[in-house]
């Protein structure tokens, strides 16, 4: 009888369930691009380094080769390496770029995980190799860059106040044809030299930048405590200022991978919540328009529900028929969003080249969802139809 009275009115019926089809796609799509989003981080993150920690200067000349030792000599800490970069002049064939120009060892390769698009890194025992980005290799200059390929590299020299320029043989192009999150493919646009041959070409013997590699991923904070602590000492940072954090006496700031999870897991459950909230209202509007649907379905029944008394239905009845109403509503409208929300989601992560993850709980939570905003909102009408007496129902106009 209810599937039959839904029958009758279907133009009804269809824009009863429309609010909550576009609740229920609005929270499964949300669900699940939220679900694809952190899967896509996390294994970003995974493949992006070794349970890696950066430790930044906000200071010159802090970081020497005493701090890198005292780095390295962390318990928990695997690997560490020092960074010195620079604005350089490229020159090949003919022409002339202005690039960033960084001088490291071989052990950021692993630290970091850096992308070898060809060839291979520079090694410690390289002098006057380097390291070039996709970027340059291939669109920067007319001719294509090639392995083996020589560049001349010049840098500015603090002690003598000259210009010094030295030549590279290329013996590795940096770079993937993915997207890269942590360096969002700044390697493209890197030439990178062996730190050695970087400090005799700039006069510098500090390091502006150092990186730690750990052993655990469960460590990494306790770790990454420890070296702030230890660095921190030998800089001659008081242990109040460090126990308090004094960002103004700690001339350095560290970030491991296990923050950047954190923070990039709490931009995307903020985001989720934000969608959900949205999704939410929308929910909430299809709820009120069931029971405003019911409401007026009970008044235009009044003689039939009179009828049905009248012939020995009882109220619970009468009761189950309206409910079975709006549970119907709902269930088809909750149906038909959970599959409009997965297509959104589907069309979303392929948009952006993600694989998608679907949180098979959500879909239960969608449809289960429905239901019981569909008993929700038929109870308050059918217990008004169950209700009424069957003599005054007959009478009614």
């Amino acid at each position: 009888m209810a599937i039959q009275s839904l029958r009758s009115s279907k133009m009804r019926s269809g824009l009863t369930a429309l609010g909550i089809i576009i609740g229920i796609a609005a929270v499964i799509a949300t669900f699940t691009l939220g679900s694809s989003f952190s899967a896509y981080f996390t294994d970003e993150l995974d493949t992006t380094g070794s349970n890696y920690i950066i430790i930044a200067a906000t200071k010159e000349n802090i970081f020497y080769d005493q701090q890198l030792a005292i780095v390295e000599n962390t318990p928990g800490v695997t690997g560490a390496s020092g960074e010195l970069s620079g604005t350089g002049v490229i020159a090949f064939a003919g022409e002339q770029k202005n690039k960033t120009v960084l001088g490291w060892d071989e052990n950021i390769e692993e630290i970091v995980s850096l992308p070898i698009y060809e060839g291979n890194f520079i090694s410690n025992n390289d002098m006057y190799s380097a390291a070039i980005g996709k970027k340059i290799a291939q669109e920067d200059f007319r001719n294509e860059i090639g392995l083996r390929s020589t560049i001349d590299v010049t840098l500015y020299n603090s002690e003598t106040k000259e210009y010094v320029t030295e030549t590279f043989k290329v013996k590795g192009i940096l770079g993937s044809d993915e997207t890269n999150l942590m360096t969002g493919n700044q390697e493209d646009e890197w030439i990178v030299i062996p730190i050695e041959t970087m400090r005799k070409m700039t006069g510098k013997d500090d390091y502006q930048t150092l990186y730690a590699m750990t052993d655990s991923r469960e460590t990494l904070n306790e770790t990454d405590d420890e070296i702030t602590l230890r660095l921190a000492r030998n800089l001659g940072v008081s242990d109040r200022d460090i126990y308090d954090n004094n960002t103004d006496k700690i001339p350095f700031l560290t970030t491991n991978q296990a923050e950047i999870v954190d923070e990039v897991s709490s931009l995307t459950d903020t985001l989720q919540w934000f969608l959900l909230g949205i999704g939410g209202i929308s929910l909430l509007v299809g709820a009120v328009g069931i029971m405003n649907i019911m409401l007026v379905t009970v008044t235009e029944r009044t003689k039939e529900i009179g009828t049905l008394k009248a012939l020995g239905y009882s109220s619970r009845d009468v009761l189950m028929m309206f409910v079975i109403e709006s549970i119907i509503i709902s269930a088809i409208g909750g149906f038909i969003g959970t599959i409009i929300g997965l297509l959104v989601a589907y069309v979303g992560v392929s948009y952006l080249d993600l694989t998608m993850a679907v949180p098979y709980s959500s879909v239960l939570f969608g449809v289960g969802l429905s239901i019981i905003i569909g008993v929700l909102a038929g109870a308050q009408p059918s217990y008004k139809a169950a209700k009424m007496n069957p003599v005054d129902a007959l009478r009614s106009d």
